[in-house]
């Protein structure tokens, strides 16, 4: 929020709180509201009689897109346009024990198309994309995965068709910070969002067992998320590392009875300030592998239609557990004070190791790639308009049609976004 912004907000909290005969006038008094919160940063004001300090802000997007598909659903809509409100809000309130911050960031969206272009009537969407407490260490709420680190990062828009890590999911962790600029996270997470399903290996005239070859079904239990890191003046790394617990349920239903088997996933990034060729300029590398947990691969397909299952069951019950990898990049280049470009791309691959899998899904492995740019240009601090272009890909080895697989064995699209955006 603006120091404009922030005075306005101070002058109304001056007039709507009473005040004691000896009060000082309005304009003073404001100004003392906001000189007392000046160590949490710009714009925050102080709430008479709480001890917290405020800031709200928010943001407005405008954006339109325009796709090219190839061999898509039909139904897909080629441009759409798409509005977005964020409203956000960050209290902060000193304890004995740190920094009480309560923090939110919701958005009211309206869009002429569902996300990657499926055709809809217009509608408008309540997201909660951020809404958490930091006390003592910990963070509670929903946040930001701990696992992710590039997270499409200076990629812009709602929709980007981009490989990465970014995932908004309900938390609870702790985070320790340690000497040099080092940190330690610990985190349980939602499973529901982490659920790519089992999907049965089917051979004609037999059908697949519903149990796993472990017993009954376990009890569903969250993700299991720790990192290690550190940022510096140099720029900052991250190690991940996540334990999944594989769900019955098929792709399409997300969610089911838990199995006794458990995926993990491992990822490694770091992001580099090249300030010699630019200030603020950056460089984001990482890579990812996953056993059974692959949805931590950030893979992505415009479609809707192509999601890594985490596991196939045998016909004995057993389970086949999905492996993969995925990589990415992205550089940010400030070519002066208004403009700046962001250079992205992705490669990720799953394979189906099961003879009979192959069968049952029509591929032995999947690869996924995507690259990408953008131009920024900000004439004046609180608005920009971004021109970006992006580029996705699937491709099948050794495909096959079949029901319960893919419905082609390549699928590109490239998808052309225009946004305006202005922050408050």
């Amino acid at each position: 929020m603006g120091a404009r912004a922030a005075a306005l907000l101070a002058l109304f909290c001056a007039f709507a709180t009473p005040a004691d005969a000896g009060e000082p006038p309005a304009p003073a008094y404001a100004a003392r509201l906001l000189r007392a919160c000046t160590a949490e940063g710009p714009g925050f004001v102080l709430i008479p009689e709480t001890g917290t300090c405020l800031r709200i802000g928010g943001y407005l997007w405008a954006e339109t897109y325009a796709n090219s598909y190839t061999d898509y659903p039909a139904g897909n809509a080629r441009a759409y346009w798409l509005s977005t409100f964020g409203f956000v809000t960050d209290a902060r309130t000193q304890t004995d024990y740190g920094t009480l911050r309560s923090y939110t960031d919701v958005r009211l969206i309206w869009r002429g198309a569902d996300p990657w272009g499926e055709a809809l009537t217009d509608r408008a969407d309540f997201q909660p994309y951020d809404m958490r407490i930091e006390f003592a260490g910990f963070t509670m709420g929903y946040h930001q995965s701990f696992f992710d680190f590039y997270a499409n990062a200076n990629v812009m828009g709602t929709d980007p068709v981009t490989i990465g890590d970014q995932t908004q999911i309900s938390v609870l962790g702790y985070t320790w910070n340690l000497p040099a600029g080092f940190t330690a996270r610990l985190a349980l997470e939602s499973s529901a969002e982490r659920d790519n399903g089992i999907l049965p290996v089917v051979a004609e005239g037999t059908a697949s067992r519903t149990d796993d070859a472990s017993g009954s079904p376990a009890t569903r239990l969250p993700e299991l998320v720790a990192t290690f890191g550190q940022s510096g003046d140099w720029g900052d790394f991250q190690l991940s590392g996540a334990l999944h617990q594989l769900a019955q349920a098929p792709v399409s239903e997300r969610i089911g009875a838990s199995t006794h088997v458990w995926g993990y996933a491992l990822q490694a990034g770091v992001m580099f300030n090249l300030p010699t060729l630019g200030t603020g300029d950056t460089l984001y590398l990482q890579a990812a592998y996953a056993d059974g947990a692959t949805s931590y691969l950030g893979l992505i397909d415009p479609s809707g239609r192509l999601t890594a299952p985490d596991a196939f069951r045998r016909l004995d019950g057993s389970l086949v557990k999905v492996r993969g990898w995925s990589a990415v990049g992205q550089y940010l280049h400030n070519w002066n004070d208004r403009w700046n470009s962001a250079f992205f791309g992705g490669y990720g691959r799953f394979a189906v190791d099961d003879p009979l899998a192959q069968v049952t899904y029509g591929a032995s492995a999947i690869d996924n790639v995507n690259v990408g740019a953008n131009l920024s240009w900000t004439p004046a601090g609180p608005f920009t308009v971004t021109l970006q272009y992006d580029y996705n890909l699937y491709r099948a080895d050794g495909f096959r049609p079949t029901a319960q697989g893919l419905p082609v064995a390549e699928q590109a699209a490239s998808q052309l976004m225009l946004m305006f955006a202005a922050t408050f």
